[in-house]
């Protein structure tokens, strides 16, 4: 697994990375029309309708919380649901022409700002580190078998210790 060095300098790491991904997307987005949960989730269904469920999962939101966000979002025109008659509980969410049309425009300006910060990475480390980004992203990723086990591991040992 790696040393107790190397874990923690990882669990930090892991942490930095979100919080400035964090700081340079809310910075990013600060003069538009869309929050970061709000971002994140047009940025899941630009690949096709998700249920709300999935779309919880996928955006790391419980799913009170997603319901609102949607709820905005289809206020403003940039999503629809759609209930299924014969299966009462399952909503399926989709991106309209207007919320992919912003989602693209927003997601080139994060593109731009992307391009920016690999700069301060040596020019050649840069293939490597967009390599290890990719890796972890696929690793750590929602849908990833490996990854939900992780989650519902670390989940029950600290259901457990909460427990006693």
């Amino acid at each position: 697994m790696g040393s107790t060095a190397q874990i923690l300098s990882a669990r930090r790491s892991f942490t930095r990375l979100a919080r400035f991904t964090n700081q340079l997307l809310r910075a990013q987005l600060t003069c538009g029309p869309l929050t970061i949960q709000q971002f994140y989730t047009l940025e899941s269904l630009d690949s096709g309708p998700r249920s709300m469920n999935d779309l919880a999962a996928q955006v790391g939101l419980h799913q009170s919380t997603l319901t609102r966000i949607v709820d905005r979002l289809e206020r403003d025109g940039l999503v629809t649901r759609r209930r299924y008659p014969k299966e009462k509980r399952l909503v399926e969410v989709t991106l309209t022409g207007a919320g992919r049309k912003l989602y693209r425009a927003l997601d080139k300006e994060c593109t731009i700002v992307a391009s920016e910060m690999l700069k301060v990475v040596p020019e050649n480390k840069r293939k490597a580190c967009v390599e290890a980004l990719d890796l972890l992203s696929r690793s750590i990723d929602p849908d990833n078998r490996k990854f939900q086990a992780v989650l519902r591991e670390c989940c029950s040992v600290r259901k457990g210790e909460r427990d006693r």
